[in-house]
């Protein structure tokens, strides 16, 4: 059998959660897939792609619900939907909810299915606006993200719940040595070999409650603790990065919080870590969770979205209420005075990835639906 393209489509190339997901599964698939990824423009994600031998097509998506674009938005989907024929794309995959219309009428007017990846919650308004019931499949990352749908007359045949996966054999090549890594980076941070280090990696943004992370170092009384924030803000939430920076210096946590840019190695990062946090108010699955667990580093989570799907609670690492400083404060210090707790924590946390999180067990499933779409 001739292998068939499927294309990948995403809004963004900002190497957040959503397109490291979308590189690990285009570089998955088996011989039976080609994957070609449109992207909206130049920049990391493209940049990886080329690197991995995977085939990319630019083309500007511009927002769907913005006004000044709905003159051309029909033009752009003609365009494309042109291209997928041109090309004998066989599907067409949204990679995220903000690429959802282009690919579902793609998908129409050149008489190939769709699939719409669902990474964060939806509301009713977002599913109509998204047009997500012309999909012919919904994927979503977690059974917390599904619910919405189960009003759906046709859930069970559209919508599949398939977790996200890391390449844990590449994520431990990428995170080096662990003790060296671990001394290096508390070398960059000015750190005692036994300090207990704490981190909050990813975007900076209101869901993420970074404030929450501050308000909570402000409590601890361990003189090992040290809270690292990684990340940077969205063009829509500089003010709340500047926000965070004030904080921390307003309340002379300046030498036990120490904010970093993103870094594109970040898994040495991870590797350096005691303890990660990740406090979203929305949270489709959590990636950081398993990226923290493949090196054997325990999560304190919320109990929002799929974060308890990915975190047992007692198990793998711990799980809070919100929006709670306090409890959070005390499950870190828990944390640091009970090294033996921590590191069963931890290598629970490995396990279960090595178990369920990879990116095989995650590439298998997409390819069954694809299959499953093609043969139908």
């Amino acid at each position: 059998m001739q292998p068939r393209k499927i294309a990948l489509v995403t809004p963004s190339v900002r190497m957040l959660g959503a397109r490291q997901s979308l590189l690990a599964l285009a570089r998955a698939l088996d011989k039976r897939f080609v994957p070609v990824v449109v992207c909206p423009r130049r920049g990391d994600l493209e940049s990886e792609l080329q690197a991995a031998g995977i085939a990319t097509h630019i083309h500007k998506l511009p927002p769907w619900r913005k006004g000044k674009w709905l003159v051309t938005l029909p033009f752009h989907v003609w365009l494309l939907s042109r291209w997928v024929r041109k090309q004998e794309i066989r599907l067409v995959h949204a990679n995220e909810i903000h690429a959802a219309p282009y690919v579902v009428r793609m998908g129409r007017w050149s008489g190939v299915p769709s699939v719409v990846h669902i990474r964060l919650s939806v509301t009713e308004r977002q599913m109509r606006n998204y047009y997500l019931s012309w999909a012919d499949r919904i994927v979503t990352v977690s059974r917390a993200l599904a619910e919405p749908f189960r009003a759906w007359p046709e859930f069970e045949k559209k919508v599949r719940v398939i977790y996200n996966g890391l390449d844990v054999a590449e994520w431990r090549r990428k995170a080096g040595d662990l003790g060296a890594m671990r001394e290096r980076i508390r070398g960059e941070l000015g750190l005692a070999p036994d300090a207990f280090l704490v981190g909050q990696i990813g975007l900076i943004s209101r869901r993420k409650q970074q404030h929450l992370v501050v308000e909570a170092a402000a409590r601890l009384k361990n003189p090992k603790c040290h809270v690292l924030i990684v990340g940077d803000p969205s063009p829509g939430e500089m003010e709340y990065g500047r926000e965070i920076a004030a904080a921390i210096a307003g309340a002379g946590l300046s030498r036990r919080v120490t904010m970093w840019p993103f870094r594109r190695d970040i898994a040495p990062v991870f590797a350096a870590l005691d303890l990660n946090l990740l406090v979203s108010t929305d949270e489709g699955f959590g990636r950081v969770v398993i990226e923290a667990g493949a090196l054997s580093v325990p999560t304190v989570g919320t109990r929002i979205g799929g974060i308890p799907e990915v975190i047992a609670a007692g198990e793998t690492g711990l799980l809070i209420a919100l929006p709670d400083a306090g409890c959070l404060a005390s499950a870190i210090e828990g944390l640091a005075a009970n090294e033996q707790l921590r590191r069963a924590l931890g290598e629970a946390a490995r396990r279960r990835v090595e178990r369920e999180f990879t990116i095989e067990a995650h590439a298998k499933r997409v390819m069954e639906l694809y299959e499953e779409l093609l043969n139908h």
